[in-house]
């Protein structure tokens, strides 16, 4: 896991939770009647946080394309455009600038008006639920196809994440700090009111992250040791932890500090037997000093909820960049394995409909079939190649997170390329180049006839460890083609890698 690709990541996280925390804040936070004391604050601070998502989202575009190509920054010019046109990172990504520039005009109206400010603020809470929504249809969640059970649970963790950790950047950067600039107005009843108000919001965002994240930990881990003998699992520990003390902290706000403010503001200090123990241990008096001291205590508190908040959500910016363990595990004896007889199913053809002497061909190492009297079987999108034609070396990595790298590869029409392919794993992989229509064809094969001998050229299997490699000769026009893996569970899981021969934006 790259650390720069980590990074960009969390940022955009960050960023979508801010978000939805600013606005849940204005929304569900403050009293009604309390928006003209914070709009200008509020709405400034809510510009910043747009400004962050905004550039998040360039940066996030900018991560999934290095991390795609595995090339240098100046490529970046060649790789995005691909990025956005070739991939399904890049279609979902389209959604994003829409939903920004509807989020920069109701900001916009929000900011000019506290009239119209909360069914703004509303729109706004939509518009970012749709932002947060790009976030879970390109994570782990979405690796078996679109709009999945996995990718709406994912999607309303994300949502608790802002109506809990995003409300603590809210009260902790706009609310606290205008509240204790206001305390000489002498406004008792409007602090308790706050801390009494956030507390309720982060017990529904807990509830809700406690629910969505027992299901996706149970769905990602597969058993209860993968919690403890993988590196995602242990990731995962850390993330909870973090939780864990984020909920000691909330308990005893609940229980403790809210009952200590409810005290100083002279609230239920007789009818309530638990604020008047709560207050009666800590010394709690019911004076200006008492109130300000209270106040002071609780901002604190959030400020530190707050940090430990970033800790998390750096922790799942990790995760995401892991692969989870029940992708990893190892088939059942006998599925899909190596034999005697070779390896499974051909691409898209019987086997049995093969000249005799190409399958003897096919299945002799790729060294052995490279002269110029080796028969060579053609397809749609090219035919195997010889070592005299050869003007172009790539070199691709398999990894275990079920991706490739680089995940996009440019050839000019006609050209033969070698492809020196390395399982850097410890699964084993393949690499097969195809159409995509073919290799969805030829998954569904696989699916079917998982033991069935491979005989076509187009692709090889490897080991842990192994290098080998593969000659191809493009067709003579520009189209677009996927390199796979279709070792069961791999492509699902989204292990396939973009071919554009000739200019981008050519089509197949």
């Amino acid at each position: 896991m790259h650390p720069l690709y980590i990074a960009l990541t969390a940022i955009d996280v960050i960023a979508v939770v801010a978000g939805l925390g600013m606005i849940a804040g204005w929304l569900w936070v403050l009293p009604r009647d309390q928006d003209p004391i914070f709009h200008r604050s509020f709405w400034r601070l809510e510009g910043v946080s747009l400004l962050f998502l905004t550039l998040s989202s360039a940066l996030i575009l900018v991560s999934r394309s290095l991390e795609m190509s595995g090339g240098p920054f100046s490529g970046l010019p060649q790789v995005i455009p691909e990025v956005l046109q070739a991939t399904r990172f890049g279609s979902i990504w389209w959604f994003r600038p829409p939903l920004l520039l509807a989020l920069w005009l109701l900001w916009l109206l929000g900011f000019t008006s506290s009239r119209r400010a909360r069914w703004v603020g509303i729109l706004m809470f939509i518009a970012l639920a749709g932002v947060a929504f790009t976030r879970s249809e390109t994570g782990h969640p979405a690796d078996h196809g679109d709009f999945r059970l996995g990718v709406f649970v994912d999607w309303l963790h994300l949502l608790a994440a802002g109506l809990w950790i995003g409300a603590l950047f809210c009260v902790t950067l706009v609310i606290f700090p205008a509240l204790r600039r206001r305390m000489r107005e002498r406004r008792p009843d409007l602090a308790a009111d706050i801390f009494q108000r956030l507390s309720s919001l982060a017990g529904w965002g807990l509830a809700l992250i406690l629910v969505t994240g027992i299901w996706t930990a149970w769905k990602q881990l597969g058993t209860w040791s993968a919690l403890f003998n993988t590196a995602y699992g242990q990731i995962l520990l850390v993330k909870l932890s973090l939780v864990a003390l984020l909920i000691v902290i909330g308990a005893y706000n609940r229980f403790i500090r809210l009952p200590r403010i409810r005290h100083a503001h002279g609230w239920d200090a007789r009818s309530n037997r638990w604020v008047h123990w709560a207050a009666r241990m800590h010394q709690v008096t019911q004076d200006e000093c008492g109130q300000k001291r209270e106040i002071k205590r609780c901002y604190r508190a959030v400020a530190i909820e707050s940090l430990i908040g970033v800790a998390v959500l750096v922790a799942a910016s990790v995760l995401l960049h892991g692969m989870p363990p029940v992708a990893m595990v190892h088939v059942p004896a006998g599925f899909g394995t190596v034999s005697a007889n070779g390896r499974r199913s051909g691409f898209g053809s019987d086997p049995a409909s093969l000249n005799p002497s190409m399958s003897m061909a096919s299945t002799m190492p790729i060294s052995a079939r490279t002269d110029r009297s080796t028969p060579r079987i053609h397809f749609s999108f090219g035919e195997s190649g010889r070592v005299d034609q050869v003007t172009q070396t790539i070199r691709i990595r398999a990894l275990d997170t079920m991706r490739f790298s680089p995940a996009i590869v440019h050839v000019q029409p006609g050209q033969t390329v070698r492809f020196r392919v390395t399982d850097a794993g410890r699964l084993d992989h393949e690499f097969v180049i195809g159409s995509a229509r073919e290799q969805k064809k030829h998954e569904k094969e696989m699916e079917a006839h998982p033991d069935m001998p491979m005989h076509d050229p187009n692709g090889i299997t490897l080991k842990p460890g192994q290098t080998r490699s593969i000659l191809w000769r493009f067709p003579d026009h520009p189209m677009r083609l996927e390199y796979a893996c279709h070792e069961p569970g791999h492509f699902a899981a989204g292990m396939i890698g973009q071919i554009v021969v000739g200019q981008p934006g050519s089509t197949d």
